[in-house]
C-alpha cells in the first residue's frame, strides 16, 4: 500500500501532528527533530558534504539535476537502486533526469497516462511512500509495470523552495520497505538540500537564457539596421512585427535573421 503525508508548509523538514503540536498551535521543537535522533554522526557528516556539493556556483541546471540523484543513492547506501527527478514545467509533469534502467520507463509512463506516485508527489506537494509494489491498490498500470521491472518499493519526496513548486525526487527500492523509517527521514532532509541547489541552477539557467537571447536579438538588430538602414528601434519593431505575422517566438525570427542575414522568406 502507499503512505500519502501531507503536504509542505513554510518549515519542508517535518509536518505537524498531534504527536508534537501543543495545546496553543504551537510545535515542540524537542518533538519536531526527535525523528532524526538515531542518524550517527557518519550520516550527518555525509549528509553535509553531499549538500555542500550541490550547491555550486553558476552550476548548470544538468550537472545539478546529475548531482542530486548521484547524491540520493550515495546519503541512502543502497537501500535505493534507482532514482528520478521530475520537474513541473508550466504546471506539466516533465522527468527530466534519472540514474537506473527502471526510472526513465516508469517516469515516461506517468507522463503518458498522467497518473503516478511521482505526479502526485509533484502536484501535490506530498509525500509517498510505497512500501511493497506487489500490494500497492492505488495506479495499478504504474505498479505491475515496476513489479515487472523489479521495483519492490518507493519513495517519492516533494521539491519546493518558498512555497514554489519544483517537482519531485523518486527513489526506487529492489526489495519491499526498503525505503521506509531512516530512509525516509533522510530523504526528507536531503531534498531540502536538493530543492535549494536546484532552485538556484534553474534561475541560473534562465538568467543565461535572457542573456543568450538578448545577444541573439542584438544581432538581428544589427542586421537589419545596416542592411535596411534602420535606427536601432525600428530595427526591432520590424523584428516584433514579424514575430507576431509568423506566430514564433522573437528569439526564434531573430536568430534566424542572425544565421541567414535577412527576414524569413516571405516578409521582404
Amino acid at each position: 500500500m502507499s503512505t500519502v503525508m501531507p503536504g509542505p508548509r513554510p518549515q519542508p523538514i517535518t509536518d505537524v501532528s498531534p504527536t508534537n503540536s501543543q495545546s496553543d498551535g504551537s510545535v515542540d521543537a524537542g518533538s519536531q527533530w526527535a525523528q532524526f535522533d538515531g542518524l550517527d554522526s557518519t550520516v550527518w557528516s555525509s549528509l553535509n558534504q553531499l549538500s555542500r556539493a550541490l550547491r555550486v556556483p553558476e552550476a548548470s541546471l544538468h550537472d545539478t539535476l546529475v548531482a542530486i540523484l548521484q547524491g540520493a543513492l550515495d546519503l541512502l547506501q543502497g537501500a535505493a537502486h534507482g532514482a528520478g527527478v521530475n520537474l513541473l514545467v508550466k504546471g506539466q509533469f516533465r522527468p527530466q533526469a534519472v540514474l537506473g534502467e527502471a526510472p526513465p520507463l516508469l517516469d515516461e509512463l506517468q507522463r503518458r497516462t498522467g497518473t503516478g506516485p511521482c505526479i502526485e508527489a509533484s502536484e501535490r506537494q506530498c509525500r509517498i511512500e510505497i512500501t511493497d509494489t506487489n500490494t500497492e491498490s492505488r495506479w495499478p498500470e504504474f505498479t505491475s509495470r515496476a513489479v515487472a521491472m523489479g521495483v519492490k518499493s518507493m519513495l517519492c519526496v516533494p521539491l519546493w523552495v518558498q512555497d514554489h513548486r519544483l517537482g519531485s525526487l523518486s527513489l526506487y527500492g529492489s526489495r519491499p520497505h526498503a525505503l521506509g523509517g531512516t530512509a525516509i527521514n533522510l530523504a526528507d532532509l536531503y531534498a531540502t538540500h536538493a530543492a535549494l541547489a536546484l532552485g538556484d541552477a534553474q534561475r541560473t539557467e534562465s538568467l543565461r537564457r535572457a542573456l543568450s537571447n538578448r545577444d541573439t536579438i542584438g544581432q538581428a538588430k544589427g542586421i537589419l539596421m545596416h542592411s535596411r538602414k534602420l535606427s536601432a528601434q525600428d530595427a526591432f519593431e520590424l523584428l516584433v512585427a514579424a514575430s507576431q505575422r509568423l506566430n514564433r517566438k522573437l528569439v526564434e525570427v531573430a536568430q534566424e535573421v542572425a544565421d541567414t542575414g535577412a527576414l524569413p522568406a516571405g516578409l521582404g
